[in-house]
């Protein structure tokens, strides 16, 4: 049989693909039981080429039938160095029909039989022992296999009209191997898309007529659900926090049109961080929507950890001035949206500057941070604190206009008792003050401010005048 010659070996690239290998096989047998010819080798390439250029490819796969036993055995060996395919070797001089015939004697030595057939012809004319007859397996003006025969039965050599049959088989062939290619491809898209899908990074779910119609592994590890659970879901939605969910999430288009990084519920309850993308797609003859859900726990944890930093006191944990910049124009522009009173109320602690003279800056500090968190433990959950600056703190109370003499009682109670409480007997204290915003009052952020401010150092001055006049033991 006459396969061309190349540097290599195909005997590991001969035998896989089975839809391929099927084809070639089927083909084989077809030849051998419908064509006068007793050898036959069918081979695709790797690559469609050209007739008659330039263009090379090799042997991706080969089928032989009407070999003997040591033929067989031989066929590896013959083979070993021979699977490079050139386009040159189609050439019209060797044209017959659709076919080429290669004539012992008269061909390259790249296209002669490497297992030449053992028979004797004696026509006058006819066939001889070392010719070989290639039918091109062709698709859209490319050769993209072969059919190579010899050894015909009757000892003649081929004709046009004699080579139908064998070329409609080869018509035939081309088209069924171009099937099996479509198939093996598709099948290794299939088993990539599985690897990839089971062992990648990020989540996979396919959504169609909300629910997930498939999930990897992964996926199921990040939320903690079954797959079956999370299949059974509907809608699919249900997974994301209801926080986070937009209004019309079910209209079409919602989750393709940007990533969005979402809590999505975990099994347990709590929520889980994800980055979430969709891809429009068909699945089974309908459209969907394949969603990559990347894990993004660790990156806003440590987003959140880093903006903490940025709006807090490092000492207190309390909010900053930053923060406090940037939060109270929001605060102010609700109060005035909704005609409620917003309060500024400024604290100094009284005393503390004798606390550091007396027991040190590292007890300061300690002393700052405890009166912070009995401060704040004072207030309500809508209130908010900001450490102002040394030693003052400043706290903003939302819809509070009035009751602030007992606000201010409380925290000064507080801060009594807990001083009371302390092994230190240094005295400490707190001033308060505080400015309003009302409907009809026409400060600003920065005016509340000053008069909070103003009125914290009137019961500082208060304060010091009842100490001086109070009775000395």
């Amino acid at each position: 049989m006459g396969p061309e010659e190349k540097t290599g070996s195909v005997a590991e690239a001969t035998w896989e693909g089975k839809a391929v290998r099927q084809v070639l096989e089927g083909l084989a047998d077809v030849v051998l039981r419908q064509t006068p010819y007793r050898r036959v080798l069918v081979s695709c390439y790797e690559r469609p080429i050209h007739p008659g250029s330039d263009e090379t490819t090799a042997l991706r796969e080969v089928a032989a039938k009407g070999l003997l036993p040591g033929e067989e055995r031989d066929l590896p060996s013959c083979m070993s160095g021979t699977s490079e395919v050139s386009g040159g070797k189609f050439q019209e001089r060797w044209r017959v029909g659709r076919s080429y015939y290669f004539r012992a004697g008269d061909t390259p030595h790249f296209v002669a039989p490497r297992l030449p057939t053992r028979r004797r012809f004696s026509r006058h004319d006819g066939w001889a022992a070392r010719d070989l007859l290639v039918v091109p397996l062709e698709a859209d003006g490319h050769f993209i296999g072969e059919i190579a025969v010899d050894d015909p039965r009757d000892g003649a050599r081929p004709t046009p009209q004699s080579l139908s049959g064998l070329e409609e088989i080869a018509s035939i062939g081309a088209l069924a191997l171009r099937g099996a290619e479509c198939l093996q491809r598709m099948s290794a898209e299939r088993q990539l898309f599985s690897f990839l899908a089971g062992n990648g990074p990020a989540g996979l779910a396919i959504v169609q007529a909300d629910r997930l119609r498939y999930v990897n592994d992964r996926l199921v590890a990040l939320l903690g659900y079954s797959e079956k659970e999370l299949q059974e879901m509907d809608p699919w939605w249900h997974l994301i926090h209801s926080d986070d969910r937009p209004t019309g999430i079910a209209e079409a288009g919602w989750i393709v049109s940007r990533p969005r990084t979402l809590r999505l519920v975990h099994r347990d309850g709590g929520p889980r961080w994800l980055t979430v993308e969709g891809r429009p797609m068909s699945f089974q003859d309908g459209k969907a929507t394949l969603l990559n859900l990347l894990d993004a726990q660790e990156k806003v944890e440590s987003e959140r950890a880093l903006r903490d930093k940025a709006i807090r006191d490092p000492l207190t944990g309390q909010f900053n001035r930053h923060y406090f910049a940037e939060a109270i124009e929001p605060e102010f522009a609700r109060a005035r949206r909704y005609g409620r009173p917003l309060t500024l109320m400024m604290g100094d602690l009284a005393g503390f500057k004798k606390v550091n003279d007396e027991l040190g800056h590292r007890r300061g500090d300690e002393v700052l941070r405890e009166v912070a968190q009995l401060l704040q433990g004072q207030l309500r959950g809508s209130d908010w604190m900001v450490r102002y600056g040394g030693d003052e703190f400043l706290m903003i109370l939302p819809e509070t206009g009035a009751g602030l003499e007992r606000v201010a009682q409380r925290l000064e109670t507080a801060v009594q008792v807990w001083m009371a409480g302390r092994a230190e007997k240094t005295p400490l204290g707190i001033d308060l003050g505080w400015a309003t915003w009302t409907p009809d009052c026409t400060l600003t952020v920065a005016q509340l401010l000053e008069a909070a401010d103003a009125r914290m150092y009137e019961s500082k001055a208060s304060r010091r005048e009842r100490v001086a006049q109070a009775p000395r033991s």
